[in-house]
């Protein structure tokens, strides 16, 4: 490594020097305290670098073994880089905000993605590409308008609304219903069971990447996370295994789960824990696990949070949460959560879908969650300093 610059494999550490992605996409990324140049030449001492002829593109596509470690959060965090060859595939991301826009962003480098969003946004995107920095550098070209083009016929279609927008948005996304994939990253409890009412096969997924919306056509990889599929409804194991590596193709490691009701209640919990905390306090996630006192409401929140998702029927463990959850707000230090980042542009929140799913279970079951009743009340009275107004547009994104 020099300089915290990718470098090709085939380059000598005397010889490195600074690169960008061009066109290239992370496919995993792993902890690595010691580095060692001959060890990672003798795990890839493998065909490295070739051309890869797309037919469909007409183009040929050059891909090679990266190291990432500019802008890592800590010394030891390395991020290995390299390509994989899958079927080219359409895409469709409805709700380009900051995680759709993520998503929507790296699957174009290698996919024919169009992302749905606001105005402001699509038309940034459209004149000056979208813009990722951060952990991913990137400027994608992805398609992007404000409704679903007519001739649109997605393979997947990835649902990135925030949760009170999800019912509007699959009266959009209808005519894709028999045919295409749908994948909901979304926060909260109950997406999946919505658009389920309409499509005929849903995946349900968690993310815990740190996104930041900086303005529009430009966002910030904060912090790199986790992603989790699982199946919902008419899909089967090669469906999951089928998207995990179209995913894994641009940089997303997945896993896939047969328990995808514990992962979303793993990922609620975490939640919880994290963003009203963050809003109210307006801080970045790692600040609020480096104050003492504000560690010790996460914990205590977290806490209560678990108790209900065990009530629930979710095989969760407290330790692992309170674990998962400090690590995950430390993976995701420089982020600004997603309700702070609602709250800073008068937006509405998910205060509803995310910490009023665990106050309305703990009332079903009668478990005391006082920090999180008091987290709620306080954000939705933030919420009424300004009229709320959805991150998605969906009026203009019907047919």
């Amino acid at each position: 490594m020099k300089n915290g610059k990718r470098v090709r494999r085939d380059e000598s550490p005397s010889d490195m020097s600074s690169r960008g992605l061009a066109g290239q996409a992370p496919i995993s990324s792993f902890s690595c305290p010691s580095f060692s140049w001959p060890l990672l030449s003798s795990l890839f001492s493998v065909y490295t670098k070739g051309v890869l002829k797309v037919a469909k593109r007409q183009k040929n596509v050059y891909f090679a073994i990266y190291i990432k470690t500019e802008g890592c959060e800590t010394h030891i965090e390395t991020v290995l880089e390299c390509a994989r060859i899958t079927q080219f595939v359409e895409v469709l991301v409805f709700g380009a905000g900051a995680i759709g826009s993520f998503f929507g962003a790296l699957l174009s480098q290698r996919h024919d993605v169009t992302l749905i969003g606001r105005a402001e946004h699509i038309s940034a995107i459209k004149s000056r590409g979208l813009r990722v920095r951060g952990k991913t550098a990137i400027i994608a070209k992805p398609h992007a308008a404000i409704r679903v083009p007519r001739t649109a016929s997605p393979d997947f279609v990835f649902v990135t609304t925030k949760s009170y927008d999800t019912a509007n948005a699959i009266l959009a996304l209808r005519p894709f219903a028999d045919r295409a994939i749908f994948v909901t990253l979304q926060n909260g409890l109950g997406n999946a069971e919505t658009i389920a009412k309409t499509a005929r096969r849903v995946v349900a997924g968690t993310t815990t990447h740190g996104v930041t919306f900086v303005g529009p056509g430009e966002i910030r990889h904060a912090g790199i996370g986790e992603t989790v599929l699982g199946a919902w409804s008419g899909v089967d194991e090669s469906d999951l295994v089928r998207l995990r590596d179209l995913l894994a193709d641009v940089g997303i490691v997945a896993s896939v789960t047969s328990d995808i009701r514990t992962e979303l209640w793993s990922k609620l919990v975490v939640n919880t824990s994290i963003n009203p905390i963050a809003a109210l306090a307006e801080l970045p996630n790692g600040r609020i696990v480096r104050d003492k006192h504000l560690l010790a409401v996460v914990e205590m929140v977290c806490r209560e949070a678990t108790e209900v998702a065990k009530a629930e029927g979710a095989r969760v463990d407290q330790e692992e949460l309170r674990h998962r959850t400090l690590l995950v707000a430390k993976r995701t230090a420089a982020n600004r959560a997603s309700m702070l980042q609602d709250l800073d542009r008068h937006h509405r929140t998910e205060i509803d879908a995310i910490t009023g799913s665990i106050v309305r279970a703990a009332k079903r079951h009668r478990i005391p969650v006082p920090l999180n009743a008091a987290l709620y009340a306080l954000v939705r009275a933030r919420e009424t300093e300004f009229r709320p107004t959805s991150a998605v547009n969906v009026r203009d994104q019907s047919l």
